[in-house]
């Protein structure tokens, strides 16, 4: 899993576990699991709440064997934050993205679908009938790299896109999506943020700096791609 709080790829130790189980006889075999643990990265706490079915062992304890389902309890939702380079109006969009994750991945990943459209129609100035068009257009780009058009390209598979041609009114409509597919769709931004906005920038900066340097040598500048 990704830690919450430093975003680090992590296997999380369990320190301490306590599971409920139901009472209701249609839930018979199905409960409740708290699962603490601290960041080995940052060593933060990172409290989890699981369902699925238990298991009893010899000693007594019982624990969730068959996980239906996963919450995160603590923190309330993973801390992600853009780069400073990215524009403020997609900053702002991308943190509520996170921030409603872990409440409702349904609507985390409607966030970040207007946030790609929206980058897409005004950055890269793609503008078609529906998203999925969009997404055409952008995988054919050539200066694109492969890892990201096909990050981009997968995501006509999260939540039955095929079934929701999410046009131009209802590109963030509300659609179900598989566990995992919300939080894969930020990461796919942030790499759409590096690509589009973080890397141009810094190596303007850098190109800037090297030229005031080779201008006071007395040498031509770089020479700008066009």
């Amino acid at each position: 899993m990704k830690c919450p709080h430093c975003n680090t790829g992590i296997n999380l130790e369990i320190e301490y576990s306590n599971v409920w189980e139901f009472n209701e006889p249609e839930q018979e075999g199905m409960g409740y699991c708290v699962n603490c643990g601290h960041c080995p990265e940052c060593e933060e706490l990172i409290v989890l709440l699981e369902h699925g079915k238990y298991t009893l062992s010899s000693g007594g304890y019982t624990s969730i064997d068959l996980v239906h389902f996963q919450e995160l309890i603590y923190p309330k939702y993973s801390v992600r934050h853009a780069e400073p380079e990215v524009p403020e109006r997609y900053r702002k969009d991308f943190a509520e993205a996170c921030s409603v994750l872990s409440l409702s991945p349904k609507a985390s990943a409607a966030l970040s679908r207007r946030i790609l459209q929206d980058i897409l129609r005004e950055n890269f100035k793609i503008k078609h009938a529906n998203l999925a068009n969009e997404i055409d257009e952008f995988i054919s780009l050539k200066d694109v790299p492969s890892y990201l058009s096909q990050a981009v390209d997968a995501i006509r598979n999260v939540g039955n896109f095929a079934a929701h041609p999410l046009k131009d009114t209802n590109t963030g409509e509300v659609v179900d999506v598989e566990p995992g597919e919300a939080e894969w769709l930020l990461d796919v931004l942030e790499a759409l943020f590096d690509f589009a906005f973080v890397q141009p920038q810094r190596l303007a900066e850098k190109t800037k700096n090297l030229n005031e340097k080779l201008k006071a040598l007395g040498k031509p500048p770089m020479k700008s791609k066009t």
